[in-house]
């Protein structure tokens, strides 16, 4: 059975990105092994504490490692990657051989799906950028920039995501997409 691993770009526990990644393994059900990753202490980058790996950092790598698919669920802030994410990417992305600087990420050659809600960008601008950076560093992303969400004014009243008809049909065929990808 596929393992996906969501990795939510808002570290608050209500965010729309975070009820997103839940109606996202909602709509999965039995098909796949779904994880949420759980990223909220993963220090700044910094070359000094690299090694040993800080504990918070090797447990992000161990679940990115296990998954077959990383399903990204972010919002955009200032139309870019929020800084938290970009921070877990980066590390995500260094040698994972101390004596090794050549050894290969844990990211690379992983496949990913990119979603995103948002204002009335749906995400756009986090979606491409994330894209690009994940190409950059080796993992296949399906979907290209993937889906983007622009939220209701509802959802922005009441804090609670809804999702239109439509983009919940959306979704669910990206859903559908990813996991026939992954079982051909």
């Amino acid at each position: 059975m596929p393992r996906i691993l969501m990795i939510v770009g808002s570290l608050r526990e209500q965010s729309f990105n975070r009820q997103l990644a839940r109606e996202i393994e909602r709509i999965i059900g039995n098909r796949a092994e779904v994880e949420e990753l759980d990223w909220h202490d993963v220090p700044l980058m910094n070359q000094d504490i690299e090694w040993p790996t800080p504990e918070a950092v090797q447990r992000a790598r161990d679940a990115v490692t296990q998954a077959d698919v990383l399903w990204f669920c972010s919002p955009e802030y200032n139309y870019q990657i929020p800084g938290g994410l970009k921070n877990l990417l980066d590390w995500l992305s260094r040698p994972t051989d101390e004596h090794d600087r050549t050894s290969p990420s844990a990211i690379r050659g992983k496949h990913a799906v990119i979603c995103g809600a948002a204002g009335k960008s749906a995400a756009a601008g986090m979606r491409k950028q994330l894209e690009a950076l994940l190409g950059i560093l080796g993992v296949e992303v399906f979907g290209g920039d993937g889906l983007g969400i622009s939220l209701t004014p509802e959802s922005w009243q009441t804090d609670i995501l809804t999702l239109e008809p439509g983009t919940q049909g959306m979704l669910g065929a990206l859903v559908d997409d990813t996991l026939r990808k992954l079982n051909p």
